[in-house]
């Protein structure tokens, strides 16, 4: 079924809450109540059970209503009101706690577009002392392992379906301070993983002194404990419970009956100490007591190596030598091995890694042996002790997928724990994966062709996670691995080149094949950044978006700077158009990595002035990896400039500049510029081009005046950067001509031969313009162009900001400036000008009057609010 809009829930979600509250808890409701009682919260209804401690004075208010009820009957009665009760969900509520205003509205929508949940839960934070909401705790997915291992990893906010509450029993009386706990594992023994969802938002907000168990610290461990061993004899399962790494934490260990044989395959080439390692500790510190070991020679030729290799199977008769000559293929080397393996287990084990404890194999198979687990890996270390594999997170450093936590020390307890809890993961490293050889072969092992010697075992992962498959990944089993010995050798004999191209190849295969679980790793969180190995929050909001909430259309837009025209064609009408609910729209200064780029997923990419090489190559990387519609965005005649202006010097080599231009183009969709002179002149580069005028900000310029006659002599002045050294030499005569007759005013660049006789102002910050403009007063402005084609490309952005203040204007007579705008134009002539000037400064009264029209015509026609869909429309396909 086609998911539904977040923004129209699948029909209304009546939820009966129940609070139950002990002691002076009930001091903490006022503020769950009030924030319960919004408009949001229609079909949510809260009943409050309470001990005899509950004020005498409190009055329930809105859709609440409260109870006595003896402390030790508060799960009981519970269950008897939600049996009695017609609500769709149910669910707990801690006094004090609060659900963030917008979750009513998106626990009902994901409640409408998920009929198969049987229950769900929400990312959480909790409050300080002066209630405001901490650091988030941004949960995984349904995680059987982790909730085994940790019983907060679901956390405080778990709605059910009513229908399932009463079919699993309900709270359990016996489980009062891990009721939730409990009731979890019972659901999911109900529907399994898929049916307990999760939403990925902070909507429930924890209060620091919460709890409605009154029980102490040994009694609640006593009642997991029973919880956990009764869940794991519902599922058919033995195992016992020790304390994990953690305080709180458990480490199970499962119980099998036998030892079923395992057949260890070890890739080699070479570096016979490396092997020589591996096999010794393997064969020396393993207690596990059924394995094969089967080396596989992918052509050894120094001769240390081929001596210790040929005395193997004579040293030890579980080791079997197989040869794999050819060009390296560590996919097809394992799958060889697969073939000739006795085992009814295979363990993928790197000739660079070493055995540290004798339980490793052992803590592997039992988990390997439940008939829910698909695959089961090991946490590695460096020599040096420090992590190099804790698990390995789909998207993670912006690449296919990489290891958390790469290099922290082994004592780390990693987000939330994680780098020391038992766990489910999308995929481990083949550098040590155990996996059972009939569901190896049944996904077709590693696969040889497209994975070579990248993400096979990423890939391995992932398919047998598609057959329902569990990946768990134990700190409990800790081999040492020194971490790409082989690549980084002479292992591999092809040129840097050749290794170079394949890896991009198998890089860019692995993104198209498993686009969605690259960008949304169910085993970490999509409010968690890509950019890294450490889970932190990521800070751009917008990459933080539900993937299926799409109710506006995105547009990620890459401006060509910050401030020019990267602030007027980029910034400004993509403030606007978010401001006005019109689109989601991210830009940014660096191109997105492909991970971030699929978890975004825009239907509209705007590129502004890409031209370098650099650019090119991630414009091409985004046409391979999104189907977006590609904007390049240009306001300016680049290969055209003034021979005074700054950009002449990054045209020094004019037909490499062209070239690239074309070439950025042709990998976009449509071009679009600010001028029809400027479409006209890109004729030859795009068949698709729009033309979007530049238009001036309400909101940045809105209530800023120019004040008249705010001097003894009129006010004339001119705002620009030193890229106008060639306009501005049309009017120095000009300037020394009126000394005497006018202040003159300049704002960002002055030419050092008026220095010393005009007003000069430093640039100020893009930020602080609009009022720095409006604070010279200015009674008049000069806009002066040469008559040059890369000057009538551009466009009349100067006529708006200084009509926005109500500043008449004196322009020189050029396309940009022609048209329907209230100033007045003169040919670039020394006399002219001069007419100009001196026949506004007789009379004053007249000044007045433009400066008002030019500010009229400008709010009337020219503002940015005004003309969203003009953008739209050139922004979208």
């Amino acid at each position: 079924m086609a998911d539904a809009p977040l923004t129209q829930p699948a029909g209304p979600m009546t939820v009966q809450l129940v609070a139950m509250v002990r002691g002076d808890a009930a001091r903490l409701l006022p503020g769950t109540l009030a924030a319960l009682a919004v408009p949001q919260a229609a079909g949510w209804h809260l009943t409050v059970l309470a001990d005899s401690r509950v004020p005498a004075d409190f009055v329930p208010g809105g859709a609440t209503d409260w109870q006595y009820c003896p402390s030790g009957e508060l799960l009981a009665e519970a269950n008897r009101l939600i049996a009695a009760g017609q609500a769709g969900w149910v669910g707990m509520i801690e006094a004090g706690d609060v659900l963030a205003t917008e979750a009513y509205v998106r626990l009902a929508a994901e409640a409408g577009r998920h009929p198969g949940w049987l229950a769900f839960y929400s990312d959480e934070a909790a409050l300080d002392e002066t209630g405001r909401p901490g650091a988030p705790f941004f949960k995984t997915d349904f995680n059987i392992d982790l909730l085994r291992s940790a019983s907060f990893a679901v956390g405080g906010l778990l709605l059910v379906r009513r229908s399932a509450f009463l079919a699993c029993g309900g709270f359990d009386p016996a489980a009062e301070g891990v009721d939730l706990f409990d009731l979890c594992l019972r659901l999911y023994e109900a529907g399994g993983g898929a049916a307990i969802g999760h939403v990925a938002e902070v909507l429930y907000l924890r209060h620091p002194e919460g709890g409605h168990s009154l029980r102490g610290t040994d009694e609640m461990v006593a009642a997991r404990n029973r919880s956990l061993l009764d869940h794991l004899h519902r599922c058919g399962l033995e195992a016992s419970l020790d304390e994990g790494y953690l305080q709180g934490t458990y480490r199970l260990r499962y119980r099998h009956a036998g030892h079923p044989l395992v057949s260890i395959i070890v890739p080699t080439k070479n570096q016979r100490a490396f092997l020589a390692r591996c096999l010794s500790t393997l064969v020396a510190k393993t207690a596990y007591p059924n394995f094969e070991v089967l080396v596989v020679d992918n052509g050894s030729t120094e001769p240390d190596a081929l001596a210790y290799l040929a005395g193997l199977p004579q040293a030890d008769a579980r080791i079997r030598v197989l040869a794999s000559p050819g060009p390296f293929n560590f996919a097809a080397m394992n799958n060889q091995a697969a073939r000739e393996a006795r085992g009814e287990y295979l363990l993928l084990l790197n000739n660079d890694t070493a055995v540290l404890h004798e339980d490793w194999l052992d803590e592997m198979m039992a988990h390997a042996r439940r008939p829910e687990v698909g695959v089961v890996g090991a946490r590695l270390i460096y020599p040096t002790g420090k992590i190099q594999h804790a698990g390995v997170v789909l998207g993670l450093n912006n690449s296919p997928a990489d290891h958390p936590y790469l290099g922290s020390e082994l004592a780390d307890v990693g987000y939330y724990g994680r780098l020391q809890l038992v766990q489910d993961l999308s995929a481990v490293t083949g550098a040590c994966l155990l996996v059972a050889r009939p569901l190896y072969e049944q996904v077709g092992g590693l696969d040889e062709a497209a994975f070579q010697v990248s993400f096979n075992d990423i890939d391995l992962c992932l398919k047998i996670g598609e057959l329902g498959r569990l990946i768990v990944w134990t700190p409990f089993a800790t081999l040492l691995h020194e971490g790409s010995a082989s690549q980084a050798s002479e292992t591999e004999r092809a040129t840097l080149t050749d290794r170079q191209r394949r890896f991009l190849a198998e890089r860019q295969h692995f993104y198209a094949k498993w686009r969605r679980q690259i960008a949304f790793d169910p085993a970490y969180n999509r409010n968690l950044s890509l950019r890294g190995r450490y889970p932190e929050a990521e800070p751009e909001a917008m990459l933080r978006l539900a993937p299926d909430d799409r109710p506006r259309p995105r547009i990620l837009a890459h401006p060509g700077d910050r401030a020019g025209s990267g602030e007027y064609r980029v910034l400004a009408p993509m403030r606007a158009l978010n401001g006005a609910g019109r689109v989601d729209g991210l830009e940014s200064s660096r191109y997105l990595g492909v991970p971030e780029l699929i978890r975004f997923e825009p239907d509209s990419i705007v590129l502004q002035r890409q031209i370098e090489n650099r650019n090119i190559e991630l414009i091409e990387g985004y046409a391979r990896n999104s189907r977006a519609f590609k904007v390049f965005e240009l306001d300016d005649l680049l290969f055209n400039p003034p021979v005074r202006h700054v950009a002449s010097a990054q045209v020094a080599n004019l037909p490499e500049l062209k070239k690239r231009l074309r070439k950025a183009i042709g990998l976009c969709d449509r071009l679009v510029v600010s001028t029809d002179y400027l479409a006209e002149a890109m004729r030859e580069y795009a068949t698709d081009i729009v033309v979007c005028p530049n238009y001036i900000e309400a909101a940045r310029w809105q209530g800023l005046k120019a004040l008249r006659r705010a001097a003894a002599k009129p006010r004339i002045g001119w705002a620009g950067s030193l890229g106008h050294e060639g306009d501005l030499a049309l009017i120095v005569d000009v300037v020394k001509a009126t000394l005497a007759e006018a202040d003159w005013v300049f704002l960002g660049y002055c030419p050092e031969s008026l220095k010393a006789a005009v007003e000069f102002h430093p640039l100020v910050k893009l930020d602080d313009y609009p009022a720095k403009l409006a604070s010279l007063n200015l009674d008049l402005a000069v806009a002066p162009l040469e008559d040059l084609p890369f000057n009538h490309a551009k466009s009349h952005l100067r006529l708006l900001e200084y009509g926005a203040l109500g500043c008449p204007v004196v322009c020189s007579d050029v396309t940009p400036y022609r048209g329907e705008f209230p100033v007045r134009r003169v040919r670039n002539r020394h006399r002219e000008w001069l007419e100009a000037i001196r026949g506004y400064l007789a009379e004053p009264d007249e000044l007045q009057r433009a400066g008002a029209t030019l500010r009229q015509f400008v709010t009337e026609r020219w503002t940015l609010e005004t003309h969203l869909e003009s953008w739209l429309k050139a922004w979208m396909p």
